[in-house]
């Protein structure tokens, strides 16, 4: 008569055994991908993403949330580095550097910091980068960073939303005009938490209200709306 009990034993061994097989194959093999990416639901954040939205959280923290101000001489430094490091401007003055809307700077040191490449219009003004973000959406080109209407996409963590800073500023305007963009570091109960630059004179939050799919509000957003999130697949 067959031994059941042992046989039982055995197949349980040798199916312990199988698992762990597969899985140290499995493992091996999706290594590069399980180091460069951690998924979160259905969504994959990246290094850049997951960059984006800790350097972005250090900056503001190392703002004191937005409590220091520019004319703190404490800050003079890190707005410089801003300049410097992201959009690439050596010449000109501290004083100036602290003078001029420096948001622009403080968008581009956090993507290039964030590893942003080439890819990126890295610039004073957030035109420059709102505008090549557009060419490449319309042009459905193999540049990761793409510029949608809000009306068009959920909002992300990693993205960057544009408002305008001044009248006639729209998704169909070409050339230099004011305008304004946030990083999205956060998701939460209808709400995205964007951080900013020269924002209050300081690097502060800004809450976005969210429809129930999980796209801007401009409805509820006050003064000047949103016209374009900016979208990258690094």
């Amino acid at each position: 008569m067959t031994d059941t009990k042992n046989i039982s034993e055995k197949d349980k061994w040798l199916i312990v055994t199988l698992a762990g097989a597969i899985f140290f194959v499995v493992t091996y093999i999706n290594r590069k991908t399980i180091i460069k990416g951690i998924e979160v639901g259905t969504k994959i954040i990246t290094d850049y993403i997951s960059n984006l939205q800790n350097f972005a959280l250090e900056e503001f923290k190392s703002w004191g949330n937005g409590t220091k101000k520019e004319n703190d001489k404490s800050m003079q430094d890190t707005i410089a580095k801003y300049w410097k490091e992201g959009a690439g401007v050596t010449n000109w003055s501290q004083q100036r550097m602290q003078d001029e809307a420096w948001s622009s700077a403080f968008v581009s040191y956090i993507v290039k910091k964030s590893g942003g490449g080439k890819d990126f219009k890295y610039s004073p003004s957030h035109s420059t980068y709102i505008n090549d973000s557009i060419k490449n959406r319309l042009e459905n080109n193999s540049n990761p960073f793409k510029g949608f209407k809000p009306e068009e996409v959920k909002l992300e963590v990693g993205d960057i939303v544009g408002k305008p800073r001044q009248n006639g500023v729209s998704y169909n305007s070409k050339g230099a005009y004011k305008s304004h963009t946030d990083i999205v570091v956060g998701i939460k109960d209808g709400v995205a938490d964007t951080v900013g630059g020269n924002v209050g004179n300081s690097v502060s939050m800004t809450k976005v209200p969210l429809t129930s799919d999980g796209k801007i509000d401009n409805s509820k957003v006050g003064g000047y709306k949103y016209f374009v999130v900016i979208k990258n697949k690094k």
